[in-house]
Formats: C-alpha cells, structure tokens, sequence
C-alpha cells in the first residue's frame, strides 16, 4: 500500500461514518470521504458479532490485499472505511472480495482504471 495509510483515529472514523458517503454491497459497506491530503487512509471494520477472531482477521486481510492489489486505479485524497456484513464470511477468495470492492469504488466513483486514464491522455494529445 504504496500511498494509503491506516486509518486509527476514532475521530476520523466517526466523522466519515457522518459526513460520507456510503456505498453498498451485499457483503461490505463503503464509507468514503475527502481528507485534502495526497494520500488515502483505510479502515477496516469487522464487528465482534460477525464471526469468530479468525474469520473476522481473514476478512480483514483479504479487504487489505484486494485494495493493494486495485490502489493504483483508486483517486487519491480520501478516506475509505470498509464495513463487513454477514455476507463478507461467505466470500470466502480474492476475487469475490476484489470484485466486491470495485463495485464499492465504481458506485462512489473512486475508481479510475489506470488503462482509461492512459488511453485518454493519449487521445488528446493527438493532432486532429
């Protein structure tokens, strides 16, 4: 996780839980808000009633190892706190969880393939 840092201050927690915005998905909740900084900060949460410690330490990396994996197509200058629900224990690989995440970041509109930006760039750069 190149440009993104945990996100610990309860503080900050609450206030993106009140100020942000939300996104939804049958197994997560994303809540996302700007922090005017050139990085993002991440928080995960996985409540005690949703499983046993090792389940909910699962959950925790796979939602770490699928950000790493899709940082480098995510807008930078925000504050991202993952919310586990019941349906996060059966999504049980990278991919669902992966997949769960981009649709979290395309429905908030923080997710912009490095591809398309690319390919933009290059198109209008172009003489006509």
């Amino acid at each position: 996780m190149k440009q993104t840092i945990s996100l610990k201050n309860n503080e900050r927690f609450l206030q993106v839980y009140k100020k942000g915005k939300r996104a939804y998905h049958k197994n997560f909740i994303l809540y996302s808000l700007p922090n005017n900084l050139d990085c993002n900060r991440l928080g995960i949460k996985t409540g005690k009633k949703l499983a046993g410690a090792v389940q909910r330490n699962r959950i925790r990396r796979l939602v770490k190892e699928s950000y790493r994996l899709l940082e480098a197509d995510i807008k930078v200058g925000f504050d991202f706190i993952f919310v586990a629900k019941d349906g996060a224990l059966t999504a049980d690989s990278l991919e669902e969880t992966m997949k769960a995440m981009k649709h979290l970041l395309k429905s908030a509109r923080l997710f912009q393939p490095a591809e398309q930006t690319a390919t933009k760039e290059t198109k209008t750069e172009q003489p006509r």
